[in-house]
């Protein structure tokens, strides 16, 4: 056998054999799944990289996410969530907690790193919205619309854009979890709520992003997530957004009608002896004194079974209902009383929370004093003229008025709230921020602190331990 013959039969047979099979790249897909990327490349260039200045670590977090450590990017009173423009000249939403307590906001508009400032110009914590407009003389900003999130159903795909953890114009894909969340309390922030649920990723830096639909016009805000569960986030209705939109650009805030009860769930076991088939509806415990409830002859015990011709599936429903009406609507209320059903016509009145709504965002947050022991869970500032007036007190009023109260805390729990006046602790009289704060220090660790409030023009009183 020639030389060459044997070499090439020794290189044969000494070639590993072959393990795999190369794809063939022109073979057709089997399965035909789209991809998001079109979607995502037309809605990218409107969404923001928001960055609020002088807030506290941490608080452009969605709410119910634990605190992040201290490092680059999650300090320096600088905090950072998402948003997206809406108008070519510059209107922009976010969610409330990302720019709350800012004195100064800025944004990247996509991937452009040029910083543009930017005005809030509207804030409304109930809901968690904030409307922005970038301080710009441009007028073709991108753009994306807002679809109907009433016509949204559980199992819809949808898209969030937003910056987790700083990583910019991120996008993850979900589906529509659960429509109507009203019973969850993010962080213990209360609010109005009416969240629709997603298992897209939703993390810090998303909060105030779009939530987009298949054709990429976007259904919610996203704005919290279920730090205790993977692919738990929430998402506030666009639909409740553009009912809130006129008003935050004509007042800077979002003014709602009221019908003036205290209301709780009817229970299967209730439901019977109210003269109802099965647990439905809003049981009015009390009623304002009044309000627009008692004028209309509306009575403790009453059912309240719809509003407006819209039927009230249980007791979180008719807050929501009542409060987007409008102030001065007369409204139809389906009423149970007795077991005997009937109708009463109510005039909304203003709901008390409009008096003391502010834009609280990129503005100088004012000068606060903790109480000696922080743990109480509320900050207040000594009250002066311009909290005397626009609460409605006399000129001699004196004490300290709250400015926040720590959700989850002593004080939250107690019933303590923004613009309480403390005007006395314990029979000791407060005249200012620095008196509350001796008269808290004095109190040895385990006493009662008995707190008496100015509240609209009513003395309260809370109790509460000193831990």
């Amino acid at each position: 056998m020639p030389f060459a013959a044997a070499l090439l039969i020794a290189f044969v047979a000494s070639a590993p054999p072959t393990v795999w099979t190369d794809a063939d790249p022109k073979a057709r897909p089997l399965v035909a799944v789209p991809g998001v990327a079109p979607l995502v490349a037309r809605a990218e260039p409107a969404v923001l990289v928001v960055f609020a200045e002088g807030v506290a670590p941490g608080a452009a977090l969605p709410p119910g996410h634990p605190p992040l450590p201290e490092g680059p990017g999650n300090g320096g009173g600088r905090g950072q969530g998402a948003g997206f423009l809406i108008s070519k000249d510059g209107y922009a939403l976010t969610n409330h907690h990302v720019v709350e307590g800012a004195t100064r906001v800025a944004v990247f508009v996509g991937a452009d790193h040029t910083e543009v400032e930017v005005e809030v110009v509207g804030s409304d914590e109930r809901a968690d919205v904030a409307l922005l407009k970038l301080r710009s003389s441009r007028t073709d900003w991108p753009t994306v619309a807002l679809a109907d999130s009433d016509a949204v159903k559980v199992g819809d795909f949808v898209v969030a854009i937003g910056s987790p953890f700083g990583l910019e114009q991120s996008v993850s894909l979900g589906i529509v979890s659960a429509r109507g969340r009203r019973d969850i309390a993010p962080s213990g922030r209360q609010g109005l709520y009416d969240f629709l649920q997603t298992d897209a990723s939703i993390n810090p830096g998303n909060s105030g992003g779009p939530l987009l639909d298949v054709y990429g016009a976007v259904v919610g805000i996203n704005a919290a997530v279920n730090a205790a569960g993977n692919g738990i986030g929430f998402a506030i209705p666009v639909n409740m957004v553009k009912r809130m939109l006129p008003s935050l650009v004509a007042r800077g805030r979002y003014e709602r009608s009221w019908i003036g009860v205290s209301i709780a769930d009817v229970s299967a076991d209730l439901a019977p002896g109210l003269g109802l088939r099965g647990p439905q509806g809003a049981l009015v415990r009390e009623v304002v004194a009044g309000g627009p409830a008692d004028q209309a002859g509306l009575q403790p015990g009453d059912v309240i079974t719809a509003f407006g011709g819209r039927p009230v599936r249980d007791a979180s429903e008719l807050p929501l209902l009542a409060s987007d009406a409008g102030v001065g609507a007369t409204v139809s209320l389906d009423v149970v009383r007795d077991r005997k059903p009937g109708q009463r016509r109510v005039t909304l009145g203003s709901h008390p929370d409009n008096a003391k709504a502010t834009v609280v965002a990129a503005t100088p947050a004012p000068s606060a004093k903790q109480p000696a022991d922080a743990s109480l869970g509320f900050s207040v500032a000594s009250l002066d003229g311009a909290d005397r007036a626009r609460l409605g007190l006399p000129r001699e009023a004196a004490g300290a008025r709250v400015t926040r109260v720590r959700p989850g805390s002593a004080a939250m729990l107690a019933g303590l709230d923004v613009d309480d006046v403390v005007v006395d602790v314990n029979g000791a009289t407060i005249a200012d921020a620095d008196g509350l704060a001796a008269v808290v220090r004095a109190l040895p660790t385990g006493d009662l602190v008995k707190v008496t409030v100015l509240r609209e023009g009513n003395r309260v009183f809370c109790a509460l331990k000193k831990p």
